[in-house]
């Protein structure tokens, strides 16, 4: 559905065709980044944790994203979820607030959450509700109002609601994020050969441990891609599968991983089970 002005008719349309519906794969974003302006920079970032590509729409967005989808205890995130307009709209009348209208239009808009996540907490699935918001928000009138609808709409339907902005975001923390899921294979990426990276993450994950703890990752890294005959950048590449994959663990505050000492990291010898963890 292309950029159109927003009518009953519309709205009637987006819910017949699943718009905030399904979960990983088959969730279905109430708005996609071809279908609105933004102030920030517009993604469409493949995860491989929901197997499908997620829509953000801002840089504050998409660094809240690469800090969720770390998580190992978070399982799904559905971006641009939206809320029941007639709760919202309930919500805004009890509050004394004017509820959203589309622009140019009396029709009151659909409002919709950042992200609701689900995470395991004791074994459970638990639905959470996040917002990501540039700092300046704090002090918007019209922000502070819908993040008011938001919290009580949550608040009523028993879910926990956050509003994240985005000095509270470590910016070290998602660069390197950024850069370790960067790294993973995308779909359908050609490997030079079938099998090739999961043959040279084997290798590295069995010797990296052993290696000699005073040398940088990158060095360590360059002397790997000597020794089995990959091009530059690939023991990179295969390091960061390992992080990835919890099986070499970094400090995600560090400016430069690649600088970083191999006793700087974490290696462990198999991958990690499902669990709840805290941070980043």
């Amino acid at each position: 559905m292309t950029r159109s002005k927003w009518t009953e008719k519309k709205i009637t349309a987006m819910l017949k065709e699943g718009r905030g519906s399904g979960s990983l794969a088959d969730y279905m974003p109430w708005i996609r980044v071809e279908e609105v302006s933004s102030l920030g920079r517009m993604r469409r970032v493949w995860s491989a944790k929901t197997g499908r590509y997620c829509h953000l729409l801002s840089d504050v967005e998409f660094r809240l994203f690469l800090a969720l989808e770390w998580q190992l205890h978070i399982i799904d995130i559905r971006e641009q979820y939206p809320l029941d307009r007639n709760l919202t709209q309930d919500i805004a009348r009890s509050l004394g607030i004017r509820h959203p209208h589309y622009p140019g239009t009396n029709i009151p808009a659909v409002m919709t959450v950042d992200f609701l996540v689900t995470q395991v907490v004791g074994g459970e699935n638990v639905l959470v509700a996040y917002n990501a918001k540039r700092d300046e928000e704090a002090e918007e009138e019209t922000s502070i109002l819908k993040l008011e609808i938001q919290r009580t709409y949550f608040e009523q339907i028993g879910l926990a609601h956050h509003a994240v902005y985005h000095s509270q975001i470590p910016e070290a923390n998602v660069a390197n994020i950024g850069d370790i899921r960067e790294a993973t294979l995308k779909p359908n990426e050609v490997e030079p050969r079938p099998g090739y990276f999961a043959s040279l993450t084997a290798r590295m994950a069995m010797e990296i441990g052993s290696a000699d703890p005073k040398i940088s990752l990158r060095d360590y890294c360059n002397q790997f891609d000597s020794r089995f005959g990959a091009s530059t950048g690939v023991g990179i590449r295969v390091a960061r599968m390992l992080m990835h994959e919890r099986i070499l663990i970094p400090n995600l505050a560090a400016f430069d991983l690649t600088a970083e000492p191999l006793s700087a990291f974490l290696v462990k010898s198999q991958r990690p089970q499902l669990r709840a963890v805290g941070g980043m």
